[in-house]
């Protein structure tokens, strides 16, 4: 067996340990942020559990927020139905072989159409929900001849790792798997056979059993085993957790102990984790929500205070006259109740306190600001420019305009999603669909293993558009001073500028023509501007030779006296 299955184990535990710290504050964030997320993964029996919305949750601020966020992400980054990403190469533009532009424009459409076909933005959208909520999210991406697929990870599932490069390249992921669905999924010869005994009998098919699904690098265990040089570099296990924790009380292994079910591998790191907010070399991120966690609980209680104003100022308390305990008091509307008249200068029903409207309205009003708190926290006006329906037509540069100060604030969550999330996700995509033969060909045969991402969403373009408008700046700047001193022209390249100018833009990669190409109608236009020249100049001979024949035709048939003009020349010379 090439990998000790009990170090294995041993590894998942160490690692579930170092996360136990983000255990209470995950369950207090989907508590108030995002009800049903969190799977505890040491209990087997949360699908039999109703669905955890907690009854003590009075304001649903928090959940609206993430709501909020996670489709303002979405709609900002991943739109589905607009452009968001293009591939490019590496390296100068100007340098891009002939006819390379236009196949990473049908790449990139190639590329889109495919994640429109699988699963990406449903399971995107959800991930986003998990960064907002708890900083950390895990996205598997697989693919088969049906196209790709992506996993999304519940919060409390997962745990992962990092290199000394602070990237996530470990992720153990327990599942709760049926008896049906291990003989289902895996090889029957690696199935203990008090599982495969229960699917045979149909004795307790559902009985629920953990299973880890280990991906981590190959090398990290090359001293536990023989392993092939051949082998991938990233190791893939499934294996049965050794303890007694199903949901039938039996023992997931044999004995007791973990047994593998099946071993794989990966050419690339199957997953991705991103994070939104982390310091150092720390494995687990911080969400907004873990930030404004204190506001939401506070408003809880807030809330709970108002309500209860609420129905004491509607029903209020109240005091009765001694002489009503007999006939009773009714309250509802059109009841009718008697007392003695007699019995003058006593009132027969009074509430005893009633809140006054100023106290109402200060309590609505404080509810109000820590509303906003949460809000401004979840970035909520930011996202909601995506929302609006009225303004669906929104452009990157009026987004940076108007919220340039949150874009700023949310620069570094951006770059760190596309580094950790969705330049990766193009990567893998791309390497994916060449493996299993669904790229375009690439012309005169280049062989293209990688390639780089260009980002042109909505947020991307917005974080673009200051850098754009200074080249806008700098260009009407020149132009201006030209008119004074020409000479300023000969400081700016056109080159430069346009294609720094339409890459700050993520104008796609086809617009520019190939510099063969540009090369070719330059010369062309300074063989046609110097025939132009010369044929200018011949002309200008012509008309001064004619000119000059002319003139001296007049002079020779001038007259002055007895001769000509001409003629008194040619006498006074002679």
């Amino acid at each position: 067996m090439p990998f000790d299955i009990t170090r294995l184990q041993t590894r998942y535990e160490e690692l579930r340990l170092e996360r136990s710290g983000f255990t209470e504050v995950y369950r207090e964030v989907t508590r108030l942020f995002a009800p049903g997320r969190y799977r505890d993964d040491t209990t087997s029996d949360y699908h039999l559990r109703p669905y955890p919305i907690d009854s003590k949750l009075v304001n649903s601020t928090g959940v609206l927020a993430l709501r909020a966020m996670a489709a303002g992400l979405h709609g900002g980054m991943t739109s589905p139905v607009r452009p968001w990403f293009r591939l490019v190469l590496q390296g100068d533009p100007a340098e891009v072989p002939e006819g390379l532009n236009a196949w990473l424009d049908l790449t990139t459409q190639v590329m889109q159409a495919v994640l429109h076909q699988s699963n990406f933005y449903s399971a995107v959208h959800g991930l986003y929900a998990d960064l907002g909520a708890f900083g950390t999210g895990l996205l598997v991406e697989t693919a088969d001849e049906d196209g790709v697929h992506f996993h999304l990870c519940n919060p409390g599932e997962f745990v992962i790792d990092i290199n000394s490069n602070n990237e996530i390249d470990t992720f153990y992921r327990r599942m709760h798997m049926t008896a049906r669905q291990i003989v289902d999924k895996f090889d029957n010869k690696n199935i203990p056979d008090f599982i495969k005994g229960q699917c045979e009998h149909t004795r307790n098919v559902t009985a629920r059993y953990d299973v880890i699904h280990a991906v981590f690098p190959r090398n990290e265990f090359k001293t536990l085993g023989r392993v092939a040089s051949t082998d991938k570099p990233y190791a893939s296990v499934y294996f049965l957790l050794g303890s007694s924790s199903s949901s039938t009380g039996e023992l997931t292994g044999l004995g007791g102990k973990p047994s593998i079910l099946e071993e794989g591998g990966y050419d690339m790191f199957p997953a991705f984790a991103p994070r939104w907010d982390i310091s150092n070399s720390d494995r687990y991120g911080i969400s907004p929500a873990m930030q404004v966690l204190p506001d939401c609980k506070m408003l809880q209680a807030m809330t709970t205070t108002l309500r209860k104003l609420q129905h004491k100022a509607a029903d209020p308390p109240l005091v009765v006259d001694q002489s009503l305990r007999a006939t009773g008091v009714r309250l509802t509307p059109g009841g009718l109740s008697y007392f003695d008249s007699t019995r003058t200068g006593v009132t027969p029903v009074a509430p005893i306190h009633q809140p006054d409207a100023q106290t109402l309205q200060y309590s609505m009003q404080a509810i109000q600001e820590v509303e906003e708190i949460i809000n401004d926290g979840m970035y909520v006006e930011l996202f909601r420019t995506f929302l609006d329906d009225e303004r669906h037509n929104v452009t990157a540069t009026e987004i940076s305009a108007r919220q340039s100060e949150k874009l700023v604030l949310l620069g570094p969550v951006l770059e760190r999603l596309h580094k950790e999330l969705l330049q990766p996700v193009i990567q893998r995509t791309f390497a994916l669909m060449r493996e299993w033969g669904a790229l375009p060909p690439p012309p005169n045969n280049v062989d293209i293993i990688n390639v780089d991402v260009a980002f042109e969403s909505v947020l991307a373009q917005a974080q673009r558009a200051s850098l754009s408008a200074n080249i806008e700046q700098g260009v009407v700047f020149v132009g201006n001073l030209a008119q004074m001193a020409p000479e300023a022209l000969d400081l700016l390249n056109a080159d430069n500028t346009v294609r720094a100018y339409l890459d700050r833009i993520a104008a796609p990669g086809g617009m520019l023509r190939e510099q063969s190409e540009v090369t070719a109608i330059r010369q062309q236009r300074a063989e046609q501007q110097a025939q132009q020249q010369q044929m200018a100049m011949e002309n200008q001979a012509l008309a001064e030779a004619g000119a000059l024949a002319d003139a001296a035709k007049t002079m020779g048939e001038t007259r002055l006296g007895q001769g000509s003009v001409l003629d008194n020349l040619l006498g006074g010379v002679q």
